[in-house]
């Protein structure tokens, strides 16, 4: 018997698939009648063998008066007319019902697809925490296409098994009611054996599927970090450790395979007996009978048409294996899929609604601001802060490491909402409030480690501001200085920067996201260790560029070198351990009293004090 777990799965798929039933209707109508039709056609076929056989007897003038009862009187002409016809018709159902479902199959997988992107992108930071990468692509690629072919595969499949079945069964008694009797106690104690076999299959497999969701999400993490693989030699570590999942992922499919076996074996000894136990029979019951003429009207007319039929009850047994096993990747595919169409943000990101923003004018106000990470409640990161940042000056935040600096910057980007307390931009304008994405075309972000995509400069220049020309993203890149080195590769602008931007440097990296800036031109600028991964020389030129852009800007920049805050009009100081602010002012002010930003500087976190 099938378990709760199985039920619920299955009644979840059928949940998804439903809606698509009703809003594609006219696909749907269009299947139903190919169904339909194949009902027809199939049940025409045996009686059609039976009367063209006994049409050339007609013909031939050895027809008797008993025979006679089973004729139509229809020429052997007329018959294979008819009989040619059904089968172009069965044809051209065939080819409409493949058409028809593949282009419904492809709607499904194709809009659950895109509601899952949707939702992903849409979701806020905290959601990627704990998660690997690939199990979520195992979601986005092949559950969605599991269940996209399952959507199509499953209905239509159990209308034309059903169908099929309740015509070929009432046939068999129609045809010869003794030997269907006895034919269908074989069919029914062989459809229980096989769902025996099934349900334990079916959990067997249900195990394989998270072995294998965990087995693709290690890999795919190992192949994400191949730079750290290659930096510290562990390749031969590696690939002990990636054969290793590969032994994990084969056990866990034995045992599904062993019970996959048995359930094979029942699949085709099961054809293969009702295919030789209908003859065996019918020779059983016409010799018992004894009436040598019944049983060669029988064997001459009768049973070539019963076998013909018969054919069509072993495909509908024959069938189940597919149906159910769709039904179980399918039914394990929809309630990965539910889960991440149900898993709701924590944030109310308001993209598609909230106060459009089209301009940002005045002061940055932080009030009664008090975060903790939601995926870690129980740890206060940065306790009551206000603050009023003024338009159009420079901030920088300095501490120690886990003192809350990023956190501002995560904040203004809402990455996260504060646990506490306001957000407050225009006057009188909620953070929460806004169209998030019409506030963040007024904002630039530049981070340590660079955003880069998958595709040639212009693309990523224009990220964020996408109908720039490419006159513009030339000119940007001209006055981050990258232009000269795009202009000396082979393909120059329309260069493919691979994943991540694998070929650049880090400098490179940063100039690229420099020009990506001056392109956008934002009204706030937010540094988060823009500079920290590069060499003193590199620093020193991409600070250079990061000054000039930060020019009439409110900006915030969050750093360790001192040579990147020296020159802002206010720095706040946090502490650690959650202790929040402990000191503001200038760096000549901060420098010359005893503190925590002077006890930071004269150890050596900020910088050295002879680079200054």
């Amino acid at each position: 018997m099938k378990t709760k777990k199985d039920v619920s799965r299955n009644a979840e798929f059928f949940r998804i698939i439903s809606r698509y039933y009703v809003k594609y209707w006219w696909i749907t109508l269009i299947l139903t009648v190919t169904i339909l039709s194949f009902c027809l056609t199939r049940a025409t076929i045996p009686l059609l063998t039976q009367q063209i056989v006994l049409a050339i007897k007609s013909e031939n003038g050895v027809i008797n008066s008993d025979e006679a009862t089973l004729w139509w009187g229809w020429s052997s002409t007329t018959i294979i007319i008819v009989a040619v016809s059904m089968i172009l018709l069965d044809a051209l159902g065939t080819f409409v019902f493949n058409y028809f479902s593949w282009i419904l199959g492809r709607r499904i997988e194709v809009d659950l697809r895109n509601k899952i992107l949707e939702k992903l992108v849409r979701q806020d930071i905290s959601y990627y925490s704990d998660k690997k990468i690939g199990q979520i692509l195992t979601s986005v690629v092949a559950d969605t296409q599991n269940l996209g072919d399952g959507a199509v595969r499953i209905p239509t499949n159990i209308g034309i098994s059903l169908s099929q079945f309740l015509v070929a069964f009432t046939m068999t008694f129609i045809l010869a009611w003794k030997i269907a009797i006895f034919g269908s106690i074989i069919y029914f104690a062989l459809l229980i054996l096989y769902f025996v076999f099934y349900v334990k299959t079916v959990q067997k497999y249900a195990v394989v599927r998270d072995v294998y969701e965990e087995v693709n999400g290690n890999v795919t993490d190992r192949v994400g970090t191949i730079r750290l693989i290659k930096s510290t030699g562990t390749e031969d570590y590696e690939k002990a450790f990636l054969e290793n999942q590969q032994e994990i992922n084969f056990k866990a499919h034995k045992p599904a395979i062993l019970n996959l076996s048995f359930l094979m074996t029942t699949v085709y000894a099961g054809s293969m007996i009702l295919q030789f136990a209908i003859p065996i029979i019918a020779g059983i019951i016409y010799s018992i009978q004894g009436d040598q003429y019944a049983s060669a009207l029988f064997f001459a007319v009768v049973f070539p048409a019963y076998m013909i039929n018969q054919a069509s009850l072993i495909a509908t047994y024959n069938s189940l294996k597919g149906i159910t096993f769709s039904l179980a990747m399918s039914g394990v595919a929809s309630t990965h899929v539910s889960e991440l169409l149900n898993d709701e943000s924590r944030l109310n990101p308001h993209y598609t609604d909230g106060i459009i923003v089209n301009d940002i004018k005045g002061d940055i106000v932080f009030k009664d601001i008090e975060f903790r990470y939601p995926e870690k409640l129980e740890k206060l990161i940065l306790p009551k802060f206000n603050f009023t940042f003024e338009e159009g000056k420079s901030y920088a935040f300095v501490g120690e490491t886990g003192s809350g600096k990023s956190t501002i910057a995560r904040l203004l980007l809402r990455f996260y909402d504060p646990s506490n307390g306001e957000i407050i931009i225009n006057k009188d304008q909620n953070l929460k409030d806004l169209n998030l994405s019409s506030y963040l075309r007024h904002i630039g972000y530049v981070e340590q480690e660079p955003q880069i995509l998958f595709g040639d400069v212009f693309e990523n220049v224009k990220y964020g501001r996408f109908e720039a020309s490419n006159e513009q993203v030339i000119e940007a890149c001209k006055k981050a200085e990258i232009h000269k080195l795009i202009m000396s590769w082979p393909e120059d602008y329309n260069t493919i920067l691979g994943e991540r931007g694998f070929m650049l440097s880090g400098g490179q990296k940063q100039r690229l996201v420099i020009a990506r800036m001056i392109l956008k031109d934002p009204q706030i600028l937010i540094l988060d260790e823009a500079t920290s991964a590069l060499d003193n020389i590199v620093e020193k030129e991409i600070q250079a560029k990061l000054n000039e852009l930060m020019k009439g800007r409110t900006s915030f920049t969050i750093a360790h070198r001192l040579s990147t805050i020296k020159n802002v009009d206010h720095i706040i100081v946090l502490g650690g351990n959650a202790k929040g602010v402990v000191q503001q002012g200038t760096f000549k002010e901060l420098v010359k009293i005893e503190g925590h930003f002077k006890n930071l500087y004269e150890a050596g976190l900020l910088e050295e004090k002879q680079n200054i």
